[in-house]
């Protein structure tokens, strides 16, 4: 749990602080504004592939602890909260990623106190299923015009 929370405190420093961290936040929000206006986008890019892969392995190593044993499939048992968790706090958005795992977390464990354990991931998909309902772009996402 330590390490995770070090980990959060480290990208959302990054993120806020750092000027990579600010050209992150400017590509992810309008890459040819960012690129005129000095930021090299594919550097940018690059950068963010291989902060989210080393992000990626050291959360396969923690769920390795977690759940002793290593396997190829390993990842799949909790791929749909994931995909709950980043919808449900909106796409694009690393600290929507965040409230949204905090609350999907959250609610599966609590809620094996009044569903079967068996049922706490169903519980997950029903509140993205409402939260999506009434609010598509996720809870921090922000509403953008297709088209």
């Amino acid at each position: 749990m330590l390490v995770s929370i070090l980990v959060l405190l480290a990208v959302a420093y990054f993120l806020l602080s750092t000027r990579t961290g600010k050209a992150t936040r400017a590509v992810s929000d309008n890459a040819p504004l960012a690129a005129a206006s000095g930021i090299d986008v594919d550097r940018v890019i690059r950068i963010v592939w291989i902060l989210g892969t080393l992000l990626a392995g050291l959360s396969g190593i923690l769920w390795a602890y977690f759940r002793p044993g290593v396997s190829w499939d390993m990842g799949f048992q909790i791929l749909l909260l994931v995909f709950a968790a980043v919808t449900l706090g909106g796409l694009g958005t690393a600290f929507g990623a965040l409230v949204g795992s905090l609350i999907v977390g959250l609610f599966v464990e609590l809620s094996t106190l009044w569903l079967p354990s068996d049922m706490k991931y169903v519980g997950a998909l029903v509140i993205l299923i409402l939260v999506l309902l009434f609010r598509p772009q996720g809870i921090l996402g922000r509403r953008e015009r297709i088209g």
